[in-house]
């Protein structure tokens, strides 16, 4: 049985098929009480059901779980969800370092009205299939999805046992093609890094993940771990890669740029009333020369890095502007294992800049090769990653 996740905050930018990056705040809730109109309403329909449908074989259950389902879906805002008891537990087990799945982050494009592809995890089923970023999801299975049915989407593709196979049919540049995928046990080792030069290392977070039960490894002890190796190795200057990184727990990359900064205000978040939660560093810092690479999907818990990095003057920032999602959902449980993300805050950078639908500018602009810039920033070759270059010459 998993625990139940306190004080975690989750700050997502996407649904993840494979693991989720988001903050979330856990509260008790308590039974529903009272009466309104949509109720009387409901159980007015109950009482034609009952009276005169013709049918029987009815779900009850079923059909209650539809009403609450598109009942918060009216809000129509892309973060805030209802999930049945079984769609709650995967998405819970989402922000783990491990999950069935096939690799995938999506979102949704707004404009397209469409669930798009942020990026495949490294060597996960989805990436060797050659499922790419863009790429628009259009159906799994045969079930058609819109961007307005992202988390249906998502419970779909991971709906089956390690060793099942999931149809999944791709949009790309106009043209459609299906990808059948195995789906698989991953575990996500969020956290790559190598000695690239003398002195200089390179570390890449793929996201911000929370530990899983019975684990004590997470994000941020893979980081400590991978930086602290790296020193020993003689690293006095490092590239921190976000590219392509969607967010991740909030207490992770706190922790992480607690670790990294120096005593003061990492993030802030502040709800509609003006109710603010401050989230801090302490005195002891990592004091040697660091370069942020960042493209437009690096988002979220990654924009949190960034911008505290960039307003502490700790970090000089390479790439491209970052994809500009400063908001944060809270999820409530509810007693028969159900549950709610809702979006209830904005979050700033220690400067007080909201880059929500803004993004992080970079310091230095630079893009890939035009032959990989609708690619995976991890599939570029070393000598020709023009941003990863323009990172080692800042440092060199």
């Amino acid at each position: 049985m998993k625990p139940v996740l306190k004080n975690t905050i989750i700050i997502s930018v996407t649904a993840v098929v494979t693991f989720s990056a988001a903050t979330v705040f856990y509260t008790a809730i308590t039974p529903f009480s009272g009466r309104s109109s949509v109720a009387a309403k409901i159980d007015k329909v109950n009482r034609y059901i009952e009276r005169n449908y013709l049918y029987d074989d009815y779900d009850r259950k079923a059909m209650d779980e539809a009403a609450i389902k598109g009942y918060v879906e009216g809000l129509n805002e892309p973060y805030t969800h209802y999930y049945s008891p079984d769609e709650f537990e995967s998405y819970i087990s989402e922000v783990e370092d491990s999950y069935v799945g096939i690799g995938v982050v999506i979102s949704v494009d707004e404009d397209a009205g469409k669930i798009v592809v942020v990026a495949p995890t490294a060597d996960s089923p989805a990436y060797d299939a050659g499922i790419k970023p863009g790429d628009y999801i259009l159906a799994v299975d045969g079930t058609n999805y819109d961007g307005t049915q992202m988390n249906e989407c998502v419970n779909d593709i991971k709906s089956g046992k390690a060793g099942s196979q999931v149809v999944i049919t791709i949009e790309r540049e106009g043209e459609v093609k299906d990808y059948t995928i195995e789906r698989k046990q991953i575990s996500s080792h969020s956290v790559e890094s190598e000695m690239i030069e003398d002195g200089i290392g390179y570390v890449r977070i793929n996201s911000f993940n929370t530990n899983e039960s019975g684990s004590d490894e997470n994000t941020y002890t893979e980081f400590v771990s991978q930086v602290d190796g790296l020193r020993e190795e003689g690293m006095d200057r490092m590239i921190i890669d976000l590219r392509d990184n969607p967010g991740g727990v909030l207490d992770i990359v706190c922790d992480i740029a607690d670790y990294l900064l120096p005593e003061g205000i990492i993030t802030y978040t502040q709800t509609k009333t003006g109710q603010r939660e401050d989230f801090k560093s302490d005195a002891s810092e990592l004091d040697i020369p660091i370069v942020v690479l960042i493209n437009g999907n690096s988002a979220s818990a990654s924009e949190i890095l960034t911008g505290a990095l960039k307003d502490f003057d700790r970090a000089e920032i390479v790439g491209e502007r970052s994809f500009g999602k400063g908001i944060v959902q809270t999820v409530f449980p509810f007693e028969d294992g159900s549950g709610m993300s809702m979006t209830i805050a904005k979050y700033y950078t220690p400067s007080g800049v909201c880059i929500h639908g803004v993004g992080i500018e970079p310091d230095y602009e630079v893009s890939l090769p035009e032959q990989y810039q609708d690619g995976y920033a991890s599939e570029v070759p070393r000598g020709e990653d023009t941003q990863l270059n323009k990172a080692l010459e800042l440092l060199r």
